[in-house]
């Protein structure tokens, strides 16, 4: 949050709704996901004047991983329409894929194990 006597610039987000019944890109689960709706806002009294730089992002229940997904589709279900989300719709926010997320018990593990550290689950 930025002030400038009775001015202000912030970063607001929004949880939208939950999203069901979709397979997770990162980890393969059948999960559900958060919609978070993030935009800037300009305040005057705390009263919002201008909001610019919308962004949706949504995030998976199982592993927690954020992904960012088109403006036009993010407006479209948070208007209530039921629109089905696609791989290539979603864009990871973290590209290193080094590592896995154990479908167990959820720790981040390294790509070159075999099993879990943790839980002892066999991962591939």
């Amino acid at each position: 949050m930025f002030f400038i006597g009775i001015f202000g610039i912030e970063t607001k987000q929004e949880e939208i709704k939950d999203i069901q019944n979709v397979i997770c890109k990162a980890c393969g689960a059948m999960t559900s996901f958060r919609l978070i709706k993030t935009y800037n806002v300009f305040h005057f009294f705390f009263i919002p004047i201008i909001k610019w730089s919308k962004k949706y992002y949504i995030i998976s229940r199982c592993c927690n991983r954020p992904f960012e997904i088109p403006i036009e589709k993010g407006e479209e279900i948070e208007r209530g329409r039921d629109i089905p989300l696609n791989d290539e719709d979603l864009r990871p926010l973290y590209n290193n894929y080094d590592y896995n997320i154990c479908p167990n018990c959820k720790n981040e593990v390294d790509n070159n194990f075999i099993y879990c550290p943790y839980c002892g689950n066999k991962l591939r």
